[in-house]
């Protein structure tokens, strides 16, 4: 079986934290929360947009199959006077291959019963490949392509699809290139809202202070 991954790192140049920082008028600390409540918000986006992106360019049947193809690991550095912990980003798509009964196809059994010669999976995203040891059946309650391991009867393994190719370049295009903008979008609403949070605070202070 062929094993295959596929990792994006993600980080962001401190400038632009800081830039934005200083349009807003917000303290260290409210940037640092801000990253970080960014970073969190970045990876649950992007993990659904790749799962939706990799089940469409492996054809497959389940979303939730993809979703365990998925990983997003974050990893914490320091950065700034006050020695506050600021996290980067990993995800981690796994790209192996799959199994043909979860992805959607065509299965058709080579040959007849009498003379098999195995079976064929056709995908519109994956293209056809034939299994020349192949049997077509259903087991467990799923209808595949199995293959006997050895002279008896049992035990068989799922026929499986290679799958990488039709989704790598789409998850560096489109998913990693995104990272940035999606993150920085993230990041400056979070700022706005605990830059007006605080601010509406200080107001509210200043009203009780004439009363005082």
């Amino acid at each position: 079986m062929q094993t295959n991954q596929q990792s994006l790192l993600f980080d962001i140049d401190p400038s632009q934290l800081e830039g934005v920082q200083l349009m807003l008028g917000a303290t260290e600390k409210e940037m640092m929360a801000a990253y970080n409540r960014a970073i969190t918000r970045t990876s649950v986006t992007m993990k659904a947009q790749g799962a939706r992106l990799m089940r469409d360019g492996m054809d497959a049947k389940s979303l939730k199959e993809m979703r365990k193809r998925m990983q997003a690991h974050k990893y914490a550095f320091k950065l700034g006077k006050t020695g506050g912990s600021l996290d980067e980003l990993k995800l981690w798509f796994g790209l192996n291959d799959m199994s043909v009964g979860r992805l959607k196809g065509r299965i058709s059994r080579l040959g007849s019963k009498k003379s098999p010669a195995g079976a064929a999976f056709n995908s519109s995203k994956l293209g056809r490949k034939e299994f020349d040891d192949g049997f077509v059946t259903r087991l467990r309650g799923k209808r595949s392509i199995f293959a006997r391991k050895g002279a008896a009867r049992f035990p068989v393994s799922e026929a499986k699809m290679a799958v990488a190719d039709p989704v790598q370049v789409k998850l560096e295009d489109e998913i990693f290139a995104s990272l940035p903008e999606v993150f920085m979008q993230h990041y400056t609403t979070d700022m706005k809202g605990r830059v007006a949070g605080r601010d509406s605070i200080a107001g509210r202070q200043r009203k009780w202070n004439q009363f005082a």
